[in-house]
């Protein structure tokens, strides 16, 4: 977890919109604006494993040792428990994802707390306390330290796909701002966490932006059932992700002036949790589209636009750089972590 956290790389497992993905790429994975939180995990379990390595000596010396260890240990499982109990605050309470790796260490790491404390239990309790302590001042000092803002960015040389006037939404109304608007093309899908995030900000980003920008919508599913850029896998998170797309451009290309509401409604009406099933999204689009429905879902409209979409999302990802949202000006990319529309204009105005 140290090493993909410094080296801006992915565990296995935790690929673009996961729950792994959303709890290791969020501003909580750091402390002190820029050290990973795996980094001060792993200096505690390796001075616990020094400390029972060096357990259990014969010797006047040895003893002595052991004393002052079986003091330290309490002390570590203290810190142990804590951070566990903090971690898993955030993730349930805060970030609302799980982190697989995450919550397999913490649960292993109170397996082990526990042992400790079995096998200490005629040591007073103050080293656990001092433990506990000590994870409450690392919780206070990460939730004061945390960095602005999370952001992965990149360029490509490839040539890039475009779409016509028309193929895709675009917000920003710029008719009465006289300026002359930079083109943005946001990559998102409809089942990701950090994408409803992002949806639920970009009236406050347009109108901060005052008329700088125009975005087009630009749904890509994350899903290997319909996407050739995503790795198949046992676990598919978005299988549902390929028939909403589909469903969300048949409104749009038959129905443009419901695609607003109806898109909203798939992205959870600012619900960020939200949970859409393919069924009820076909429901509200029959409803919209009455007997026109089949007609919308055959338009060859929605095919080609799901092809260029897949070609832009895999000409901007590399094996190790592949989030949504994604935001695409020219040849550059950024993958925002924020919901604060603020940072998020500075991001696009110094990465873009």
């Amino acid at each position: 977890m140290v090493y993909h956290s410094l080296s801006g790389g992915q565990s296995a497992g935790c690929g673009a919109g996961s729950g792994c993905d959303a709890v290791m790429g969020s501003p909580w994975a750091w402390m002190l604006r820029g050290v990973p939180v795996s980094l001060p995990a792993a200096l505690v379990y390796v001075l616990l494993i020094v400390c029972l390595l060096f357990l259990g000596g014969d010797s006047a010396e040895a003893r002595s040792l052991d004393r002052l260890l079986r003091r330290l240990l309490p002390l570590l499982a203290g810190c142990i428990v804590g951070a566990a109990l903090w971690f898993s605050y955030l993730q349930i309470i805060v970030l609302h994802a799980f982190c697989p790796y995450c919550t397999a260490l913490h649960l292993l790491g109170c397996v082990v707390a526990s042992i400790i404390l079995i096998d200490s239990f005629r040591q007073p309790s103050l080293w656990f306390a001092a433990g506990l302590l000590a994870a409450a001042l690392f919780a206070f000092v990460q939730a004061k330290t945390l960095p602005d803002a999370v952001y992965d960015s990149g360029r490509t040389d490839a040539a890039l796909p475009a779409f016509a006037e028309g193929d895709l939404p675009v917000v920003g109304d710029n008719s009465h701002s006289g300026l002359d608007p930079e083109s943005l093309t946001l990559l998102f899908d409809f089942q990701c966490i950090h994408c409803r995030r992002l949806h639920r900000i970009l009236p406050d980003l347009l109108e901060r932006a005052g008329g700088r920008y125009r975005i087009q919508l630009c749904p890509v599913p994350l899903s290997s059932a319909c996407n050739p850029y995503i790795p198949a896998s046992g676990i598919d998170r978005f299988a549902g992700s390929c028939p909403l797309t589909r469903l969300a451009l048949a409104v749009w290309y038959a129905r443009p002036d419901a695609f607003a509401a109806y898109w909203d409604y798939l992205l959870g009406d600012g619900d960020e949790h939200a949970t859409i099933s393919p069924a009820d999204a076909e429901n509200r689009a029959r409803a919209l589209l009455g007997d026109g429905f089949e007609a919308a879902l055959a338009d060859p409209r929605i095919d080609a636009t799901l092809r260029r979409a897949e070609e832009l999302f895999g000409r901007t990802s590399t094996s190790e750089k592949s989030g949504v949202p994604r935001l695409i000006a020219g040849q550059r990319w950024l993958v925002p972590e924020t919901t604060d529309a603020d940072e998020l204009l500075e991001l696009i105005r110094t990465e873009l």
